[in-house]
């Protein structure tokens, strides 16, 4: 079957949750699947490291596409152009890990889209006004034309039942995945005096409660808190909160932006502890990369995140800064508790390998493509 792809991550400046899903994703397909043609569709290519491998695999192709917006991808994946070389390349199937996709190609081309959540619709307030435009007027027109969907969770397969109004025969749920060799522990005597949060800034993952978690405690332990990640939206809380802070503990929070790469994995093997006590999950890959690197997390019983981690992580309530600073505070003097989790979530990593949501995925592909096929006999 030929296979369209979105792979508008490997030309995007910086790769976000989305990217790394998607890209993980296709360098695991190419090692596995010789049996159908993918068309991967970009602007160009900014991340070398990852095309070189998929590229190596000549069932996979490159197709450049310079189009409308291409600093824009949802703008860009309604360019004429692209729909014409999607024509053109004569595919079957469409494939969007991330959401939207050519709105505007031809019905008799099957599309599955990849909905990882719908926080959205279960928590507005914490939303953009452009994604809140996005989302409530036009992602309509999406779901109603896709044929096919992939969650990453039964949770979210609930809430886009509940949500979007998505017949539950039409989702396919492939727990996400991560190559574990490039999440690797540290030792212990190599673990540094710090916290890490590593996500968006912006109010879904609850950094401002973390803060003043952090706050509460910051005079009875010695660590600082290094938070990663690119500025998202409505932050003025926290740029309020944060100028607020008394001197000593302001200059303990460390933002430091953007990270990818072996800068990343190392902050995730040497932390102390990983927290991101998040309001809301479809599956929250930095956990999992946080447990893989044995590091262990203090995180929130909601939607998703009992369901994937289990036992593997430590839960407070997100809504509740004292309760979160007294779980960290347990955790960092508890060297014994700390180790525990360490273990449990190093072994709870070994379920969520990239493998096996590879293969997850072109199961599903393979099926459609049956279908694909059966539906071309009826009609012949």
């Amino acid at each position: 079957m030929k296979i369209g792809v979105d792979a508008y991550y490997l030309y995007a400046e910086h790769i976000d949750g989305l990217g790394n899903f998607l890209l993980r994703l296709l360098v695991q397909l190419s090692r596995i699947d010789s049996g159908n043609e993918y068309f991967l569709y970009a602007p160009g290519v900014r991340h070398r490291a990852q095309a070189d491998i998929i590229f190596s695999n000549p069932h996979f192709h490159l197709c450049e596409i310079r189009g409308l917006a291409s600093g824009k991808r949802r703008i860009w994946l309604q360019s004429p152009s692209l729909r014409s070389a999607i024509i053109r390349d004569g595919i079957e199937f469409f494939f969007a890990g991330a959401e939207y996709f050519p709105l505007f190609i031809p019905r008799y081309i099957k599309v599955a889209t990849a909905i990882h959540d719908v926080a959205f619709k279960a928590i507005p307030a914490a939303i953009s006004l452009t994604n809140s435009i996005f989302y409530n007027v036009l992602f309509p027109f999406f779901v109603k034309r896709a044929d096919y969907f992939f969650t990453v969770s039964d949770h979210s397969k609930k809430e886009m039942v509940n949500y979007l109004h998505i017949n539950p025969e039409k989702i396919t749920v492939v727990y996400n995945g991560i190559d574990l060799s490039e999440f690797t522990p540290a030792a212990t005597y190599e673990k540094e005096p710090y916290l890490l949060f590593v996500g968006t800034l912006q109010p879904r993952k609850n950094l401002v409660n973390i803060i003043r978690a952090f706050a509460l405690i910051a005079d009875r332990i010695q660590e600082s808190l290094v938070v990663v990640g690119g500025s998202g939206w409505k932050n003025s809380p926290l740029a309020d909160l944060v100028e607020g802070l008394e001197k000593p503990v302001r200059d303990r929070i460390v933002f430091k932006g953007y990270v990818d790469g072996e800068e990343l994995s190392r902050l995730f093997r040497r932390a102390r502890l990983f927290v991101l006590p998040s309001l809301h999950e479809g599956f929250c890959l930095p956990i999992l990369e946080a447990i893989a690197s044995g590091t262990a997390v203090l995180t929130a019983w909601s939607t998703a995140i009992p369901e994937v981690f289990g036992d593997a992580v430590e839960y407070a309530d997100p809504l509740d800064p004292e309760d979160i600073a007294e779980k960290l505070y347990e955790l960092v003097s508890d060297g014994r508790k700390r180790a525990r989790l360490e273990e449990r979530g190093l072994a709870h990593s070994k379920k969520y390998d990239v493998k096996t949501q590879a293969a997850g995925y072109l199961a599903a592909f393979n099926s459609i493509a049956a279908a694909v096929r059966a539906g071309q006999k009826g009609t012949s």
